[in-house]
């Protein structure tokens, strides 16, 4: 039995500290798209409390897509309806979509402070490979995102 557990544990430590990055797809010609993950963030106040901000966090495969579209909105609910209050819109390409295994690039949409209900909406499109994939995605919303914590 002790024979058998030196190479196990030994395997399996050089696959854990291997340190290996899964790639996307490098290979010029390949004709699969570039998978692009897009996460939305609920605003949040800054440090001082004197801005609140929305965050989209994204990451593409290698080499990047060819085209990365981020439409970022702040709504503030009106009674039922969500109005608009920011809005920008960010183009990325290539190495720019890129980010490492369990990591992620970000961009930000402030206001200064004010009360209301906020969300963050994204709407996004990548293009690679002549594939275009995307998708609406809507934080939670949250009330006054920059009065403090009721505890701490």
């Amino acid at each position: 039995m002790r024979k058998l557990t030196i190479p196990v544990v030994f395997v399996l430590l050089t696959a854990l500290s291997s340190g290996c990055e899964p790639r996307g797809n490098d290979d010029t010609e390949s004709t699969k798209p570039v998978h692009c993950t897009v996460i939305v963030d609920g605003p949040k106040a800054d440090e001082d409390r004197d801005n609140f901000a929305g965050r989209v966090r994204y990451r593409c495969a290698t080499p990047g897509a060819e085209k990365l579209t981020l439409k970022i909105k702040l709504e503030r609910r009106d009674g039922d309806v969500w109005r608009s209050v920011a809005s920008r819109t960010h183009t990325l390409k290539g190495k720019q979509t890129y980010a490492a295994e369990l990591k992620y690039q970000s961009k930000d949409l402030s206001l200064t402070c004010r009360s209301g209900t906020f969300r963050t909406v994204v709407d996004w499109s990548r293009t690679s490979r002549k594939d275009t994939e995307g998708d609406n995605l809507i934080s939670g919303a949250v009330k006054d995102p920059c009065r403090p914590p009721i505890f701490g």
